[in-house]
């Protein structure tokens, strides 16, 4: 599994950059701002040459046309830097015109098998969800994401799985072993699954031979 750091801050992202260990960034133009970006393209260029990897951008628009005009720009900001589109009719008419210009697309806010199988359809490459969303509405999060997983790997479409939303290291785990080929993880949960009481033991045992 792939995966991806979701953060807001170029700061954050260099540092787990250092550790080889991510495949992309996952942001949004309202938190760059949020996090003090005086010009969020700048950041996201920046993002996306730290990893010389895909950065998903959740964009906001009031209808497709907006939405699609605002992916066409983010694809002339760099070649890397991939639209993620709210699911909704918008949404889906923005994927499947950004698709037919052969652009990478991420529908985000899916929170059902038949949501995903029209993501998957409209032409995304990336269909998102957030395991936390799920488990505060009391739905299960694993229940979903394997049906999820499973609907669109039973198709021809190449449309892959995404994680969002995590906040545990299990979490991750359970996205791993439900077979989602993506998750955003944020740095501190990174930093939270490089943890263990016995591998801290362990270094501490070999420094003291």
């Amino acid at each position: 599994m792939k995966l991806l750091l979701d953060t807001d801050s170029a700061a954050e992202a260099e540092a787990v950059a250092a550790w080889g260990v991510l495949a992309g960034i996952r942001t949004s133009r309202a938190g760059l701002a949020a996090a003090g970006a005086a010009d969020s393209d700048a950041e996201i260029v920046r993002l996306c040459d730290l990893l010389d990897a895909t950065v998903t951008v959740l964009l906001d628009g009031p209808d497709a046309a907006t939405l699609t005009a605002q992916g066409l720009a983010l694809a002339d900001l760099h070649e890397h830097a991939v639209a993620a589109l709210p699911f909704g009719p918008a949404g889906l008419a923005a994927a499947s015109a950004l698709e037919e210009q052969e652009l990478a697309v991420e529908v985000t806010h899916v929170f059902s098998a038949a949501q995903a199988l029209l993501a998957a359809e409209a032409g995304a490459a990336l269909v998102s969800t957030s395991l936390t969303r799920l488990e505060q509405a009391a739905i299960d999060a694993g229940e979903t994401l394997q049906a999820m997983v499973e609907s669109l790997h039973t198709g021809e479409t190449t449309a892959q799985v995404l994680a969002g939303g995590i906040v545990s290291p299990q979490q991750v785990v359970l996205a791993a072993r439900l077979g989602a080929e993506n998750a955003a993880v944020p740095a501190g949960v990174l930093h939270r699954m490089a943890e263990h009481p016995l591998t801290l033991a362990a270094r501490d045992d070999a420094s003291a031979r």
